[in-house]
């Protein structure tokens, strides 16, 4: 084990010396632009976390399939609200829950 840490050590430093060797040799160039790289109308201001306060199911689309369910905690709405239903951020990637009535807070 210590022979394959060793030889992956010296591997990661030779890669590191050719990338700093390489940038080295080339000119900067230093791009200007006239109008920004990200436009505003493509752009979603995601709202506030919203505040589970009991186990919440979460689903692949809203009145979709069920995908797993969330403990009580803080989750991070996308910005995307059909209806009653907010897209959040779960660790399978995005989701949709229900809560009725729900106002986005983006201060």
């Amino acid at each position: 084990m210590k022979k394959f840490a060793a030889i992956t050590a010296s591997v990661m430093i030779s890669a590191a010396l050719a990338t700093g060797a390489s940038a080295a040799e080339a000119d900067p160039v230093v791009p200007v632009l006239d109008e920004p790289i990200i436009q505003a109308e493509y752009t979603v201001i995601a709202p506030n976390p919203i505040e589970l306060l009991s186990i919440t199911s979460f689903y692949s689309a809203p009145n979709g399939d069920m995908l797993s369910a969330l403990a009580p905690q803080s989750v991070h709405p996308t910005g995307q609200i059909i209806d009653d239903w907010v897209e959040i951020y779960t660790w399978l990637g995005k989701a949709w829950i229900y809560v009725p009535n729900y106002v986005p807070d983006y201060s």
